[in-house]
């Protein structure tokens, strides 16, 4: 290889013959250089992006020590030797499966492999990957390794501030590949079918009071706007400064002839104009309650015509104080800032400190005509409008390439989210999110798990004890990630990356309307399965593993591969042995520690490597406690229609 290596800086004609790499391809050499513009311009990329790459300095955990930088006017397309400087930097591109370097042929397919290219026929039949599509597959694919790399390198200058380690930098970088894989999925699916319009305030409020309009599913964020941020922006629509689009789904169920609008993006901003006018759908439930409880038919009436007198109401009936932080989490109303606020100043200083109810009647301009406040926000001919974009009769996938296009133009979803989007009709999807705790609550989303929810609700407890707090979605994706490894036969492992194993798992079944995990009774007892294992994870302490095993560093909170591994393999042991494990497992205290001890977390973040390290603590565990991986299978298979966990363990045992 070294050999190989010094003829980046030889001319082709000093590069000895055994070492000569041959055309790129099977294109000849003449050939090669009449390539249109547009193939030099991929060709300069390529030659580009290696360079830059192999002239990093600090390179994420696993990385190779013996990086060579490559030049760029080195990376020759004519001879062949990009392969080799493309070597060089091949852990930038976070592939799943190494490069076969057996010849230049196997060089080319394991890449196009790698990179997800639909092969063509070769001269012998063979499949083979098409020149110019690999190039330039290659090249998108280097541009994200810059990008992330530069991610990287970002974190990596926080470390002498003491914000961040060379680990938290690695994972930064592996998360951003991880995400990439769920744009990757799904990319020219056909015509989409949107429409760009503009609705009033009062259409909202509206498509809210008919309960049509869904701010909150289940993939969307948590609240995060403090009431600060709410009137300023109400500040902006007196003002009549434009808001951004909103962005909806139109979902319509002809079955049940209604139509229903989720709310993709915008959420913070309809529901501070919703709280701000006494309509958020929340709020209106809670009054409403409330009105039958205190026996006071117009209370409505008053929370949105004077809400200080409805104030005054609840401190007379209600225990609990109506506080700040309960007035947010019920959605109620808030007033406009108050003080020298410069954005409400001339006309608009009248509405300091004022809630809606109190200035409903007050003259603004409005495009330059004197306009009651409750014009802006109640009527439907108002010139005050949001830009609306709704996306019509689209499919799962096609809403999948909408959310990955969000993301590449600044949207950021991450993975977790596009996949709560895609995914959140299921009622199975709607479990791991609330049993996790990242979204939503078990009466209002996912009702059919009341039963069992006293023994559920552990789950997030367990988790954010471990270090998964209630952000971006981690715990849903861990919930997710041991669901795929029991429930999803995994004849493609270990190719498969985490986040298409687990796609695949919900694309089944949503495609299958007698898929078992479609039936919310089994879904139940799927969530059970994974709290029990959890259960039964926290009850024998933490003590029993190696310390290097919890957290490859020997310190700190549990890592997320090395918790996955040791949870399919407890909630695996579960399903036969019930609720005797914990005591197996601590009778076999010592001998959990010492094999833990020798499960070392892979050093590469590939899939493979990944895959590779659950199988084996997942089988080596299961055979300490001596539980039947058939034993298993079958019981899982007789609960909800297949299992994963005999694919799984074949990756280690072959």
């Amino acid at each position: 290889m070294n050999r190989l290596l010094d003829a980046l800086d030889l001319d082709e004609t000093e590069v000895p013959a055994s070492i000569r790499v041959a055309n790129p391809l099977g294109i000849g050499k003449s050939e090669a250089h009449q390539m249109t513009g547009v193939d030099t311009e991929i060709e300069r990329r390529i030659a580009d992006a290696i360079a830059d790459l192999s002239s990093t300095e600090q390179a994420p955990s696993g990385f190779s020590d013996n990086r060579v930088e490559v030049r760029s006017g080195a990376v020759d397309f004519a001879d062949g030797s990009w392969r080799t400087g493309l070597v060089e930097v091949v852990e930038w591109l976070h592939l799943d499966e190494e490069l076969n370097q057996e010849s230049d042929e196997a060089f080319d397919r394991s890449l196009a492999e790698a990179l997800e290219l639909e092969p063509r026929q070769g001269a012998a039949g063979l499949p083979a990957p098409d020149g110019s599509s690999l190039l330039q597959r290659l090249a998108e694919r280097l541009d994200r390794a810059v990008d992330f790399r530069n991610a990287f390198i970002e974190e990596v200058a926080k470390i002498d501030e003491g914000t961040a380690t060379l680990e938290s930098a690695t994972g930064v970088w592996a998360d951003k590949w991880e995400e990439v894989s769920e744009e990757d999925e799904v990319e020219g699916s056909g015509p989409i079918h949107a429409e760009a319009t503009t609705w009033t305030i009062s259409d909202f409020v509206g498509y809210a009071e008919n309960a049509e309009l869904n701010l909150s599913p289940s993939f969307q964020r948590a609240d995060v706007w403090v009431t600060t941020m709410s009137q300023q922006l109400i500040e902006s629509v007196l003002r009549g400064i434009p808001l951004p689009s909103v962005i909806i789904l139109e979902r319509v169920d002809l079955e049940a002839g209604t139509t229903a609008y989720e709310v993709v993006d915008g959420k913070q901003r309809l529901t501070a104009l919703l709280r701000f006018t006494g309509c958020h759908p929340v709020a209106l439930e809670e009054v409403r309650k409330r009105a039958v409880e205190w026996e006071i038919p117009d209370l409505l009436n008053t929370f949105q015509r004077d809400y200080p007198e409805f104030k005054k109401i609840w401190k007379k009936r209600s225990p609990e104080a109506l506080t700040a932080t309960l007035e947010r989490e019920s959605y109620f109303p808030f007033p406009l800032r108050s003080g020298e606020v410069k954005p409400l100043s001339g006309a608009l200083a009248a509405l300091r400190g004022k809630y809606y109810c109190q200035v409903r009647d007050v003259k603004i301009p409005v495009l330059g005509v004197p306009r009651a406040v409750s014009y802006v926000f109640e009527k439907s001919s108002a010139d005050y409008r949001l830009p609306v974009i709704t996306y019509k009769q689209v499919s799962d996938e096609q809403i999948h390439e909408v959310f990955s296009l969000y993301n590449k133009q600044g949207k950021h979803l991450n993975a977790e989210e596009i996949r709560n989007a895609l995914y959140h009709h299921l009622a199975f999807m709607k479990a791991l999110v609330v049993t996790a705790g990242d979204s939503g609550n078990v009466k209002d989303d996912a009702t059919f798990l009341q039963s069992e929810w006293h023994d559920l609700q552990s789950t997030q407890t367990i988790l954010n004890g471990y270090g998964f707090p209630r952000a971006g979605y981690k715990r849903t994706k861990l919930l997710s990630w041991v669901s795929a490894a029991l429930f999803l036969p995994g004849e493609a492992l270990p190719g498969r990356s985490t986040t298409n194993h687990i796609n695949a798992l919900l694309k089944r079944i949503s495609d299958d309307k007698t898929d078992r995990l479609r039936d919310q009774a089994t879904v139940l007892k799927a969530m059970v399965v994974l709290d029990k294992g959890l259960d039964a994870h926290a009850a024998i302490g933490q003590e029993i593993w190696s310390k290097t095993f919890v957290n490859s560093r020997g310190t700190g909170k549990w890592q997320e591969l090395q918790l996955v591994s040791s949870l399919i393999a407890l909630s695996a042991a579960h399903v036969v042995r019930g609720d005797a494990l914990v005591d197996e497992l601590e009778d076999k205290f010592s001998e959990i520690q010492k094999a833990s001890a020798k499960w070392v977390r892979p050093r590469k973040s590939q899939s493979k490597d990944q895959w590779e390290f659950i199988a084996r603590v997942v089988c080596e565990l299961l055979a300490l406690l001596q539980v039947d991986i058939a034993d298993v299978d079958d019981k899982l298979t007789s609960d909800f229609g297949a299992s994963g966990l005999g694919d799984l363990v074949s990756v280690h045992t072959g």
